[in-house]
């Protein structure tokens, strides 16, 4: 008989269905069984946040051999990149240890990892491949923004990744240029990529900011300037120009802008309201806040821009001269094509003049917001030289067809508002008749229908920060104070007013307590995957 090789044996048995699998022992040439190897305790899928957590894998090998000792076998662990695309792929060997520790320090996306467990003395290979879904630690949260002890800006985030903990993120900011001098954030939000959205703003400059959910860090985007935005042909414009608001701003859970379909943004700087329509470039002409277009005078505006926040679009605004002490409208049907703005068409004492310089002493605003809920009204906080204090509340515009509606004027009893003319921050809770102020680092709430006035909290550090929180939770309710001491450093806290005309209750959210190294001067709201 014809000696067959042992190969083509092992073929035939394979053929005929043997249940023994079988390779060759070359010591005895004879057939031996093969050691299968079962790789389990791997899930199909992993989801973790990219340069935060690690992947911790113990997996579980089974041998079909009993006696077979895992001496023998060698361990791989391969991570792919690129794994949808077979003429883009590539993979790194990234552990040699039967347990896998990998920290994710890749930006977000999917990937795809395997072990491989190789039988050193047959050489046969076993692998077990699984999903990566590696997300962002900044989609979701709140930037806190501020100085660091040194001086320097500084940015951390609060992450709050759905479905998963509450972290704080801390010096995400590169701030390559060491600037200085925190004064405020702007997050403008968009629906595409093709805007610059973060705006760093400090006393004397602003700085556009990185704000990909990619990114480990971010850092200020070089040759990035409002400045190369705008193109006047005024002689009263002051450059450089210095940044104190960008609306509409964002609106909601996923920050979408206010601005909708029509894209309309306005610009307003220390001394200029700039108008554009994003639809068409990100480019502005002249400067609309002056009482004739043929005229170089500009009038210094209030730094908000006031319009409905009940709206889910924003297609008109309203401002406050504060050189002429007036509420004034862009003098045109679309906001966009504004060229100067105008007075109300209307004006009566009832219940507030919108020129001030019909009272004696004459009244100038103090601080203004846009509220939520109570169907989108606005609030601006006036007064006098006499000292007295005025609340006026009215719903802005939405077309130049129409003025603001005026809802009601409250004077602030002196006697019982506590040191309210000393106060550092104002914030208006719009469901109710109260606003909340600090002073050092006190925290008040005033009700200035029932004139009642209550101190919620001495923190013993000083409020640097104190302002409604709408957007993350669509909540009119919630309101945000940042503290700050030497010794103790900064600290974040989230509060929740109650709708009650009849008493105020304040509650503190015991999980939104965040402790930082900052100063903080601004805390915002992010929602977005740029």
């Amino acid at each position: 008989m014809k000696k067959i090789n042992l190969y083509t044996m092992l073929l035939i048995a394979l053929w005929l269905g043997s249940f023994l699998s079988c390779v060759e022992d070359k010591g005895n040439n004879v057939l031996s069984e093969i050691n299968e190897i079962k790789i389990s305790g791997i899930e199909d899928r992993y989801d973790l946040t990219s340069y935060l957590e690690t992947l911790n894998i113990e997996p579980e090998i089974e041998c079909t051999l009993k006696d077979f000792s895992e001496d023998n076998l060698e361990y791989s662990w391969f991570f792919c990149r690129d794994s949808a695309s077979t003429s883009n792929h590539s993979h790194e060997k990234i552990s040699t240890e039967r347990d896998l520790s990998y920290k994710v320090d890749v930006p977000p996306g999917t990937y795809t990892i395997y072990l491989q467990v190789t039988d050193k003395l047959s050489g046969l290979k076993f692998e077990k491949a699984f999903k990566l879904y590696a997300s962002s630690r900044f989609v979701r949260g709140f930037y806190l923004y501020g100085d660091k002890a040194d001086g320097t800006v500084g940015l951390d985030f609060v992450s709050m990744p759905v479905g998963k903990d509450t972290m704080l993120m801390k010096d995400i900011f590169i701030n390559s240029l060491q600037v200085k001098g925190a004064k405020d954030l702007i997050f403008t939000g968009h629906y595409n990529n093709g805007y610059n959205a973060l705006w760093a703003v400090t006393h004397d400059n602003q700085y556009a900011i990185e704000y990909s959910a990619q990114l480990e860090k971010v850092d200020i985007i070089p040759d990035k300037n409002i400045d190369d935005h705008i193109y006047t042909t005024l002689s009263s414009v002051q450059r450089p120009f210095h940044l104190t608001n960008i609306s509409p701003g964002t609106y909601g859970p996923m920050c979408v802008s206010l601005s909708g379909e029509a894209r309309s943004r306005l610009i307003i700087t220390e001394n200029e309201i700039f108008v554009g329509n994003l639809s068409l470039s990100e480019a502005y002409s002249n400067p609309i806040n002056r009482d004739n277009a043929n005229t170089d005078q500009l009038f210094k505006p209030y730094p908000v821009a006031f319009y409905s926040a009940a709206a889910s679009t924003v297609s008109y605004a309203c401002f406050f001269d504060m050189t002429n002490r007036c509420f004034k409208k862009p003098g045109h049907r679309v906001l966009s094509s504004a060229t100067k703005c105008d007075k109300p068409s209307y004006d009566s004492e009832s219940p507030f003049y919108f020129d001030q310089n019909k009272y004696t002493p004459v009244r100038q605003i103090v601080h203004g917001e846009n509220g939520y809920g109570n169907n989108g009204r606005s609030y601006a906080l006036m007064n006098d030289s006499d000292g007295n204090y005025f609340v006026y509340a009215f719903t802005a515009p939405t077309d130049y067809s129409s003025d603001p509606i005026k809802h009601y004027a409250k004077s602030i009893d002196m006697s019982v508002a506590i040191d309210f003319a000393r106060a550092d921050y104002y914030a208006f809770f719009s469901m109710q008749s109260i606003i909340l102020y600090s002073v050092d680092s006190k925290l008040y709430a005033y009700d200035y229908n029932r004139n009642d006035c209550k101190l919620i909290e001495d923190f013993g550090a000083q409020i640097t920060y104190l302002a409604m929180e709408h957007q993350s939770t669509l909540s009119p309710t919630n309101f945000v104070v940042a503290t700050y001491s030497d010794s103790g450093g900064g600290v974040v806290r989230k509060y929740s007013i109650a709708d009650d005309m009849n008493t105020i209750k304040v509650t503190p959210h015991e999980k939104d307590v965040w402790e930082t190294d900052l100063k903080v001067v601004k805390v915002l709201w992010k929602y977005s995957t740029y």
